[in-house]
């Protein structure tokens, strides 16, 4: 069985049961008038409108009473069949009462008679503005649970927008690092060679993809292509180095790392970061 959502136990919930379902009582009684229940409230003494009222007062006096002392159940993990039994519970206690007090202004009338009647009654009439109410703060608590899941996987998004997901051919993430752990990532037949810094070790990782699928993650990263088989992180070049026959290398930050080529196509684009 499911826990009842919190929104059951905040104070403005429980205000819209205390004046909702009196009220939806006292306005149907006087609209509707049933038979039964209005020969119990008139008594043949032409007390309709003053019993009508006073039963409408006991009603509110016993539903806010129950309602405030549900407020405090907030620390028990109750469930919906709790919740629905409690509220069943309000509807025959304040049923008793109006029934008890029917019975002490009659004074002829059986009183298992009156209880009968004033329950049933009860639980006839407030069934509407129950059903309605709950069923409409279950709808907000389903939305504030959607809203809750969405708040958590934007930040889950946000968390995971400060790492790179390098992700193979089947959108399979292979290996998430840090941007800045990244040093250049080279094309080898149909895989790429993804070169990192990991505990101060310079360290390669082999995945099956192509350099256009890494377009995407290089623009978002800030990683630049510098060749046609290399894209190179630029925070890590030290020095664009012009060798003979016009061939021009990157120098990169990390000892031991191999010059990178840059090809005449991508040379300003590197060299305008730098």
């Amino acid at each position: 069985m499911h826990h009842l959502p919190k929104i059951f136990f905040r104070w403005g919930t429980a205000i819209l049961y205390m004046t909702v379902c009196p009220v939806f009582y006292f306005v149907f009684i006087l609209i509707y008038e049933p038979l039964r229940l209005r020969q119990y409230l008139d008594m043949g003494r032409d007390l309709y409108s003053m019993n009508l009222a006073i039963s409408f007062s006991i009603s509110l006096v016993v539903i806010a009473g129950l309602r405030v002392a549900f407020h405090f159940m907030r620390k028990f993990r109750l469930t919906w069949a709790h919740f629905i039994t409690w509220s069943m519970g309000e509807v025959l206690v304040t049923g008793m009462f109006i029934a008890l007090y029917l019975y002490l202004m009659n004074g002829t009338l059986p009183y298992f008679s009156v209880l009968l009647t004033s329950v049933w009654s009860c639980y006839l009439i407030f069934i509407i503005p129950y059903v309605i109410l709950t069923l409409a703060f279950a709808v907000g608590a389903h939305r504030e649970k959607e809203k809750e899941i969405l708040a958590s996987v934007a930040a889950r998004d946000d968390a995971d927008n400060t790492l790179v997901r390098f992700l193979d051919i089947y959108q399979r993430p292979k290996l998430i690092i840090a941007p800045s752990a990244v040093l250049f990532i080279e094309a080898r037949e149909n895989y790429v060679i993804i070169h990192y810094m990991e505990g101060g070790k310079i360290k390669s990782f082999e995945l099956r993809a192509t350099m256009a699928s890494l377009e995407e993650i290089a623009e978002r990263y800030s990683f630049v292509r510098c060749h046609r088989s290399f894209y190179v992180n630029p925070a890590h070049v030290t020095v664009l180095r012009k060798e003979s026959g016009s061939q021009v290398y990157a120098d990169m930050d990390v000892e031991g790392m191999p010059s990178i080529p840059v090809s005449k196509r991508y040379y300003d684009g590197l060299a305008n970061l730098l």
